[in-house]
């Protein structure tokens, strides 16, 4: 995988059934819904997008506040720390991506995102638009 793809994104919705008709309909193509990290989602096929991506219920979005858009870097602490020394901000600190089985126990698991386990943190860049960075180190 190359440095600084990217490698995922994520649209905020309000309503998720009306997020997966709309896209379903105007891409042509399903969206399977499912529950991952207590969150159900909308997920964007990669074989059918070229990127993958979800649908994501968020309850306080403002409209048209945007999609993340995950960037995949080598190794996460060293692009954080760059972040930082760069005028960016930490909003969410490297974190361990997990997922919760359906007895509601925690597991690291393979990620969506390219089916190995993974570590993202969310920024502010240097304008004050977030982003994510997606790391297996």
């Amino acid at each position: 995988m190359k440095h600084s793809n990217i490698i995922w994104f994520e649209i905020p919705v309000q309503n998720l059934d009306r997020a997966v008709r709309f896209y379903s309909a105007i891409l042509g193509m399903p969206i399977e819904k499912q529950m991952l990290l207590d969150k159900e989602y909308g997920i964007f096929k990669r074989e059918n997008t070229g990127v993958g991506g979800v649908l994501v219920k968020k309850d306080n979005i403002i409209p048209g506040s945007g999609i993340t858009l995950f960037f995949y870097v080598n190794i996460l602490s060293d692009a954080i720390e760059a972040a930082g020394n760069n005028g960016g901000k930490v909003i969410t600190p490297k974190t361990l991506i997990k997922q919760t089985d359906k007895d509601g126990k925690r597991t690291i698991a393979q990620t969506l995102i390219d089916n190995q386990i993974g570590y993202f943190a969310e920024l502010a860049d240097s304008e004050g638009n977030h982003i994510s960075l997606y790391s297996h180190y």
